[in-house]
């Protein structure tokens, strides 16, 4: 019988999704079925990476990731962490700054990820370009367009709110630039504000009236003693064998 034959999964990419997707995959299988997973790099882990500096713990991907989904339910992250029984810390809560010119700058309040709803109201950290931001009497993006974040806030507010405030807030949790992260899955609120609304500075405001109650939970969660342990007990979870150094570059179905 088909049933009794045993499985065999190959998942392409050892990054945190991958990791994430074969511990699912032991969730989900019969325990005999035999999972590889394929990572071109010679290191798991994609954009977690901890590392020391001067004798101290720091990481060189991302430092934390959101505790709450779009749907204001645990996030992805949060559920995977509490799956393998990690234990969590949160930032503390000190005025976040930023570094630039020789000088830390407290980050604006009421920004949306750095992008503001005022542009006025960022002008000790950066300025925006007068008369970009014009309605065009048309939404921001078509009903089904996504768009980077850096190209959307470069576009309507120009390129230092993007470099100063943008960039540094999304590279913080997504260990990515502005200009290649999508609107649609950092900024859900703000994607689909940006689907209705004719000028940035609009969309900004009506995503965070949109936002969830604050249910007093904190905003970032990390794994004491660094990312790398997500990545190491994802591993020890999925119990997959790891095929490191090996492109993938086409995927065919066989009988079994």
């Amino acid at each position: 019988m088909v049933d009794d034959v045993r499985k065999r999964v190959a998942v392409i990419g050892g990054g945190i999704a991958g990791l994430a997707a074969a511990v699912r995959l032991r969730d989900l299988c019969p325990p005999s079925t035999d999972i590889v997973v394929y990572e071109q790099s010679g290191a798991l882990g994609g954009k977690l990476r901890t590392g020391v500096l001067a004798g101290v713990t720091v990481e060189r991907g991302a430092e934390s990731f959101l505790t709450s989904g779009p749907d204001g339910g645990d996030s992805a992250a949060l559920s995977l962490a509490t799956r393998l029984g990690l234990d969590l810390v949160h930032p503390e809560k000190v005025p976040a700054a930023l570094a630039f010119g020789g000088r830390l700058t407290p980050i604006p309040a009421g920004t949306l990820m750095g992008v503001p709803a005022d542009p006025g109201s960022v002008a000790g950290v950066a300025h925006a370009v007068a008369g970009l931001d014009r309605d065009e009497g048309r939404p921001l993006l078509a009903a089904d367009a996504d768009v980077a974040v850096g190209e959307l806030v470069r576009e309507r507010y120009g390129p230092e709110i993007v470099d100063r405030l943008v960039d540094p807030l999304l590279g913080g949790v997504y260990a990515g630039r502005a200009d290649r992260l999508s609107l649609a899955v950092t900024a859900p609120q703000l994607a689909r504000a940006a689907r209705v609304e004719h000028t940035l500075a609009a969309a900004v405001r009506a995503a965070q009236l949109a936002r969830a109650p604050a249910t007093g939970r904190p905003i970032f969660s990390a794994v004491r003693g660094g990312m790398s342990r997500l990545v190491a007990a994802a591993v020890a979870a999925g119990g997959a064998r790891i095929s490191l150094g090996l492109p993938v570059r086409e995927i065919a179905r066989t009988p079994r």
